[in-house]
């Protein structure tokens, strides 16, 4: 057998000092503070643009070992292989049950029923027509009737011959996040854990291989909750679930064997690598009170990409969000992967959508073989660092929770929703400014996108648990997309279009030669395009800049557009800024805007008819919404867009 040879691959080089680094960085910033290149995540944890150093390996573990940083399990994949799990829910069981073998046949490994598939035990079986019960893993999402719907299931498998050591799967239960998602518990929360409870010592004495429980943070993950809330969340809501298990006599690790995670997979790559790996390491140290051996009885952890991250506008780029997030979810360890479909936020979806669904986790698992390797980032400073901050935080923010009376007290008394709610109006002021950019939304948008092909879809509704007296209400957690501001715009700005027989543009008042005002004119025809507006110019001001106020004049009256917004360099400001706004507002523009910070000369711009400057850091969408208002272009009320601290 060959022995192995160290290589020294930085032999020939000499040691690099970060001072030497420092120095580099500072000529490239040209003048700028070396802070700028430090980010913050939504818990404000900031992140450096270099690490040196990082947890000690005692705070990581191996694989399969305290802390579970790295995994449950060191065996965690046969063949480098993650559970790639797809999510059914039509209104109509025939289509349903179509989708469902068409998944299977192609690579699908496991099956989540919701929505119409669990109308009635008669939808349920028809949905599973056809399906090899024996190998592909069911587990339902079935709100607050999962009692009625975990016999329906237990009852197929039994009508289908099935062996209680051959059946794989999950009822889903999870009454505190139903009462997060609909803000209603029909049967109450107390007997819905005693539910619970009874279903997880039945199928803890029959089943193998099936949780009863399915804790899922993505309630809070798609109201906007930051990763140490939504961890947080997570651990709460398993101590509720273990404490009524232990009061119903089941032993700590038979509890914990009915466990399983579900978390929010988003398209921030290395803080949901970071999360997930956080994750384990929480809930193993919570298990771990609870007298659990949590290498004995590893719990699977399921991510599922989030609605937050996509949009409905140029839906083509939510391939790239769906991917990032199924990518850093097989890093982090997931030992399932659920993604959505590029088209989910249409009206109407197609089988293009589906299948690049599945076949996105096919190609990431079979062909770029990422799940061959346990914990890849693991080892990396930046990542073990920023693990280490988000698992602390999440353990600061469950105690917190725990103090005020567990997860469901805070969902009752708001806490919660508040909490949450400051860190979406962060997050959606820094989209509103496009610190947060979205590609084809609040960049690069395209006024002339088609939709893609597709049916109208309708999931239906599961059957509903009977109310009792006894029901518990809150106010439900609103979801919400961060695209969501933006397309509100350009609805109103397409519908006044369709009304009016013409898109409501803004006309562009090109200054000097091409060179000196072409950045600030594309710049500027994107701002406005994220809002719905075309940008208007005539073919000399495009090609050549202004150069004379009679053609500007000209120009103007000649186009669509009552608003317009003067673009050029500095210098083109300074000698023909003001005369150009003059000249528009004597030839009636309603607003005129200048794209670039007007430094000293704001008095004298703003005396000669500029309105607004419009420059980075700008809130585009209060930009934008003036615009609309000025054009007379009627709002789109959409409530979901306001999320208020």
């Amino acid at each position: 057998m060959t022995e192995p040879v160290d290589v020294d691959l930085g032999g020939g080089f000499d040691p690099a000092t970060e001072d030497e680094w420092r120095a580099l960085v500072d000529k490239v910033l040209k003048g700028r503070p070396f802070e700028s290149l430090v980010s913050t995540t939504s818990d404000g944890i900031e992140v450096q643009p270099l690490y040196r150093d990082g947890p000690d390996e005692s705070d990581t573990g191996t694989p399969g070992s305290a802390p579970f940083t790295r995994s449950f399990s060191a065996a965690q994949r046969p063949a480098g292989r993650w559970d790639i799990r797809v999510e059914i829910a039509d209104a109509d069981p025939a289509r349903a049950n179509r989708k469902a073998l068409s998944e299977l046949e192609r690579g699908a490994t496991s099956l989540v029923l919701g929505g119409g598939c669990l109308a009635s035990p008669e939808s349920l079986e028809r949905t599973l027509e056809g399906v090899h019960l024996d190998l592909a893993s069911i587990s339902l999402a079935p709100g607050a009737a999962f009692r009625t719907t975990s016999e329906w299931l237990v009852d197929l498998w039994a009508s289908r011959g099935l062996a209680d050591k051959d059946i794989s799967g999950g009822f889903g239960v999870d009454p505190i996040a139903t009462l997060a998602r609909t803000g209603t518990l029909s049967q109450g929360i107390d007997r819905a854990l005693a539910d619970g409870v009874g279903l997880a010592v039945m199928a803890a004495n029959r089943f193998d291989n099936l949780r009863t429980w399915s804790i899922d943070t993505t309630p809070y993950a798609e109201a906007g909750a930051s990763e140490a809330q939504e961890l947080a969340a997570m651990l709460s809501t398993t101590v509720a679930y273990l404490r009524a298990m232990q009061n119903g006599s089941m032993d700590a690790e038979a509890a914990v064997g009915q466990l399983e995670l579900t978390l929010g997979a988003s398209s921030d790559f290395f803080t949901t690598i970071a999360k997930l790996r956080a994750a384990r390491r929480v809930f193993a140290a919570v298990t771990e009170a609870c007298g659990a051996d949590n290498a004995a009885v590893p719990t699977p952890l399921v991510a599922r990409t989030l609605d937050r991250d996509l949009s409905r506008r140029d839906p083509w780029v939510n391939l790239l969000r769906v991917t990032t997030g199924a990518f850093a979810a097989a890093l982090g360890g997931a030992d399932a992967v659920i993604t959505r479909s590029f088209d989910s936020q249409l009206e109407s979806r197609g089988a293009l959508g589906a299948r690049m669904a599945r076949n996105t986790q096919l190609l990431l698992s079979e062909e770029s073989g990422v799940g061959r390797v346990v914990d890849p980032a693991g080892g990396s400073w930046y990542v073990e660092t920023l693990t280490q901050r988000i698992a602390e935080e999440a353990w600061d923010t469950f105690r917190v929770f725990e103090g005020a009376g567990g997860l469901p007290a805070v969902l009752l008394d708001g806490t919660l929703a508040t909490r949450i709610a400051a860190v979406a109006a962060d997050r959606l002021t820094s989209v509103a400014d496009r610190r947060a950019p979205l590609t084809g939304v609040s960049e690069f948008p395209n006024l002339d996108e088609t939709a893609p092909d597709g049916e109208p879809h309708r999931e239906g509704a599961a059957v509903e648990a009977p109310t009792t007296d006894s029901a518990t209400h809150c106010e439900p957690l609103r979801s919400l997309r961060w695209a969501e501001p933006y397309e509100a715009l350009r609805d109103a700005a397409d519908r006044h279009g369709d009304v009016n027989g013409q898109r409501p543009a803004v006309f562009l008042t090109n200054l000097g030669p091409v060179a000196s005002h072409t950045a600030r004119a594309s710049w500027a025809a994107n701002l406005f395009a994220a809002g719905g507006l075309a940008a208007s110019s005539s073919q000399r001001g495009t090609d050549h800049g202004f150069t004379s106020p009679d053609e500007l004049a000209e120009d103007f009256s000649a186009s669509s557009a009552s608003i317009a917004c003067i673009c050029g360099s500095d210098e083109t400001y300074a000698e023909l800024g003001a005369a150009a706004a003059e000249v528009l507002t004597a030839a009636g523009a309603e607003r005129v805007y200048l794209a670039g910070k007007p430094g000293d000369r704001r008095d004298a711009l703003e005396a000669a008819g500029v309105d607004e400057f419009i420059h980075v850091g700008v809130d585009v969408v209060d930009v934008l919404d003036r615009a609309h208002r000025v054009l007379g272009i009627a709002p789109i009320a959409d409530e979901s867009t306001e999320v208020k601290p």
